[in-house]
């Protein structure tokens, strides 16, 4: 638009590279120049080069002691997290189609909870004793054999970068 003159002032120019660098939230990687007729931009290959190191890796914190919890059972209960999720759409879908019940009394809230999971938990049992008569049992050699705690593999990139600091 700079080039075509349909574009003119710093702060139109400013604010239109700004919407679209902010889109894809990826304004921390450019350098922008604008002036009065024109508009520069320069990838910053450091900010690059940062992120790129971060490539694959991820940090799980737990306020648990390690005497309570091992760093592997830690990342093990973050993995398994999707499964709970799972769990509670399933409670309040269509699957067991437990609707919200509106209570006020401590005990009848409770109670509802309770039927809730116990729905869910006989749910679950059959599904899991009906696994190999609903073909869901199909994969079950390699789910046993991956390594769950295993290291995220990293990019090439992440790869390259890495061992050019070290070596």
């Amino acid at each position: 638009m700079v080039q075509r003159s349909t574009l003119k002032g710093a702060d139109k120019i400013g604010l239109r590279a700004g919407r679209v660098i902010n889109q894809y939230k990826m304004a921390k990687h450019f350098r922008l120049d604008t002036s009065e007729a024109t508009f520069r931009f320069a990838i910053g290959a450091e900010s690059v080069s940062r992120e790129a190191d971060l490539d694959g890796l991820y940090v799980i914190r737990s306020s648990l002691k390690k005497e309570k919890r091992t760093a592997d059972d830690t990342v093990l209960d973050y993995k398994s997290l999707s499964q709970v999720e799972r769990a509670f759409r399933s409670i309040k879908t269509t699957n067991l189609e437990v609707r919200p019940i509106y209570h006020y009394d401590e005990k009848r809230v409770r109670t509802h909870l309770f039927i809730c999971m116990l729905a869910y938990y006989v749910t679950w049992h059959m599904m899991e004793a009906w696994s190999p008569l609903l073909f869901a049992d199909e994969a079950q050699e390699e789910k046993g054999a991956r390594d769950p705690v295993a290291p995220a593999k990293r990019s090439p990139h992440a790869e390259k970068s890495a061992q050019q600091k070290t070596g």
